[in-house]
């Protein structure tokens, strides 16, 4: 992989280029710039996978840059390096799809461990590329699951992962025919059948009677589209839409009032339909596909049976305008380090409800809000522990968790659960060091295995964020949480086995395992026998 470094002092470009190869990450060329103009151009000119830059720099500064480069490679990776007093900067570079930021004077482990991060990010990207292009293999007598399993992928990740694209005879007329493409997203609300007059088994009749109105209403002699079910979502159509010249909003909007009406009179169904942006090639039209899911988001809000259009500006307003002013910041890092829960909890909930109560409130304001306050709250764990992941998770875990709300209620309490982690974590944290509390983690369950232990519980009990904590026990050793809990309890009920005339449902109980036949299971399954053939085993060796 290539990475570029764009910063504006010599002798920092040098230590990350140093501490980069010393590191043993699979970086193969690593080349430098000293300003964001001459940035741009090393980029046009290597395009490398990762970018290193500073937020500060002379002729054009880093959030120029990013916006600029992250219209030219979509894909590119970013990792953002300020000072401490630089973090307003930082907070607004997240918009441009930074991944991670660093605080001056770069440190070698916190620099690798975010290449690290986004390395994955790069690889999962390729694998899921691959996959597209197996789908060639998949052993199916239906064409038509082949195709929407394709133009899945195309929505997602661009023609260049999905060759077979190239070959479709719908998308070929429509990239010779048009100039411009819009991704329109139909939700619809899931129904039962017998429904109306559609029976049970007439599934695809109902579909089809779905697209027909759908087709009828926004082709015309102007304009040509591709309509397909998502192959991973049930209930998501998606319309790939070209037209001639670029689409007129309003026209649009009132075109699919009509769908959304007809659907409602005629069907007796629910439907929810997302937006995108108009692109001028069908190579990038997955950005207009993610637009369309972003601006659905908004349902979570005002709610379904509506239409939600991209609002490009919207969301960059959302992120550029802070909604954390420096006098909460003050007051909430003062809340922080007093570990004042009420006071946080109160805050948070007094300010999300404020949000989401405004006129022109989008998703887009509530995640912004959310990432700023993960932000501060990592800017403060940084004067207390070089490990904030611990107790807040990844900037990545909390945009997983934002995309999968249903309901904007429910930010209130993920956000008041990460106080009470750092309240706890915090005595923890003072007393011991990352391995040492691994360990102790460890101890708790090799002499708890009769609790109902599970990921949840342990990091409740021990102020984790799950999926960080998940992550570094794999990495402590070498197996996940979960196969470490049922190898110590197997290794556990062996020992009763040998040792003890208690009944196999006795030791399941004493291992964890409220019922005697999973347990039998799960033990057959890892010795390749019964409890009870296991005992009789090791008593004819006695």
């Amino acid at each position: 992989m290539k990475l570029l470094i764009a910063d504006d002092e010599q002798l920092m470009r040098q230590g990350i280029m140093k501490k980069i190869q010393m590191s043993g990450l699979p970086i193969t060329a690593v080349f430098e710039a000293g300003d964001g103009v001459e940035a741009l151009r090393v980029l046009h000119e290597v395009k490398p996978d990762i970018v290193i830059t500073d937020i500060r720099m002379p002729l054009m500064d880093g959030l120029t840059f990013l916006k600029e480069a992250a219209q030219a490679m979509p894909e590119l990776q970013f990792i953002v390096i300020s000072g401490y007093g630089e973090f307003d900067y930082a907070r607004k570079a997240i918009q441009f799809g930074v991944t991670d930021y660093l605080l001056k004077p770069v440190d070698k482990e916190e620099l690798k461990e975010s290449l690290l991060r986004v390395i994955g990010k790069i690889r999962q990207r390729l694998e899921q590329s691959e996959a597209g292009e197996q789908i060639k293999h998949l052993q199916s007598s239906a064409e038509e699951s082949i195709r929407e399993r394709m133009l899945s992928k195309l929505i997602q990740y661009g023609p260049g992962g999905v060759p077979q694209a190239e070959r479709d005879e719908q998308l070929l007329a429509l990239r010779r025919s048009c100039s411009y493409f819009v991704a329109v997203v139909f939700v619809l609300q899931a129904v039962k059948l017998p429904h109306l007059s559609f029976r049970q088994g007439d599934e695809k009749l109902l579909s089809f009677a779905v697209q027909n109105m759908i087709s009828t209403v926004l082709e015309s002699t102007e304009r040509k589209g591709v309509l397909f079910r998502h192959a991973m979502l049930e209930n998501e159509l998606v319309y790939v839409l070209g037209g001639h010249s670029p689409f007129e909003t309003v026209t649009l909007h009132r075109e699919l009032e009509e769908i959304l009406g007809g659907i409602q009179r005629h069907l007796k169904l629910e439907a929810t339909i997302g937006c995108g942006g108009a692109v001028n090639q069908m190579e990038i039209i997955q950005q207009s596909y993610q637009q369309a899911k972003q601006a659905l988001r908004n349902c979570i809000i005002h709610g379904n049976g509506r239409i939600y259009m991209n609002d490009a500006g919207e969301q960059v307003k959302a992120g550029l305008h802070s909604v954390i002013s420096r006098e909460d910041e003050a007051l909430l890092l003062r809340f922080l380090s007093e570990c004042n829960v009420a006071a946080l909890t109160g805050w948070i909930d007094e300010r999300v409800e404020t949000i989401a109560a405004g006129k022109q409130v989008s998703f887009a304001h509530l995640e912004s809000f959310c990432v700023e306050f993960h932000l501060l709250l990592r800017k403060y764990l940084l004067t207390q522990t070089s490990i904030p992941e611990w107790i807040i998770g990844e900037l990545d875990d909390l945009l997983t968790w934002l995309h999968s709300l249903k309901q904007w209620q429910d930010m209130q309490g993920h956000l008041s659960e990460m106080i009470h982690n750092i309240a706890g974590h915090l005595y923890k944290l003072r007393h011991s060091s990352e391995y040492s509390v691994i360990d102790e983690v460890k101890l708790y369950i090799d002499s708890s295995l009769h609790e109902p232990i599970n990921l949840q519980t342990i990091a409740d009990r021990f102020y984790f964020h799950p999926s960080y904590f998940s992550r570094r026990f794999k990495e402590r050793f070498g197996e996940s949480f979960v196969n470490y809990l049922t190898a110590a309890r197997l290794r556990k009920s062996e020992q009763f086995l040998r040792d003890s005339n208690l009944k196999i449902q006795e030791i399941a109980e004493l291992v964890g395992f409220k019922d005697a036949a999973y347990f039998s299971s799960v033990f057959r399954k890892s010795t390749g026998m019964t409890p009870v053939q296991f005992r009789a085993t090791v008593s004819s060796k006695i």
